[in-house]
């Protein structure tokens, strides 16, 4: 063992703890970064999708199924995989786009107003707005499903 005075082995402690703190704080910074980058839903988690409508369509709960208005030509359990597939879509964070957006409205269970996801096109870039100013980037199909999901 190394023979240190009493100041000696301070100075170590000392230095030993800064160099604790500076890791600790790039942890941290490495966790900020990640979590920048983390993907969203569409819609918060566990909740239950009562209507979604479209620009000329609607999906809309009927007890236990589905039906839509017009008739998009999908049956009830392929409407319930759709409303499912939306729900479960993971998206990056999106800089904001410019130009007028397409307004998807969902009704969820227990809230009075329905949740609007506005629908960007900008340039080849697809994305949509959601509240609290945060924008989640979509790819071409994403954006072209959400405006009329096709059988």
């Amino acid at each position: 063992m190394v023979k240190l005075s009493r100041k000696g082995w301070n100075n170590v402690i000392i230095v030993a703890v800064l160099a604790v703190i500076v890791l600790l704080h790039r942890l941290e910074q490495a966790q900020q970064e990640n979590s920048a980058q983390r993907h969203h839903g569409l819609l918060p988690d566990s909740v239950v999708v009562l209507s979604w409508q479209g620009p000329s369509w609607r999906v809309e709960r009927i007890g236990q199924g589905w039906r839509s208005v017009p008739d998009l030509g999908l049956d009830s359990s392929a409407l319930a995989g759709r409303i499912a597939q939306w729900q479960g879509w993971q998206l990056p964070s999106s800089d904001p786009l410019r130009g007028a957006p397409v307004e998807v409205a969902v009704w969820l269970a227990g809230q009075g107003e329905p949740m609007t996801l506005a629908l960007y096109q900008d340039n080849g870039r697809y994305a949509v707005h959601l509240a609290q100013d945060r924008w989640l980037a979509l790819s071409a199909d994403q954006y072209r499903d959400l405006l009329k999901p096709a059988p």
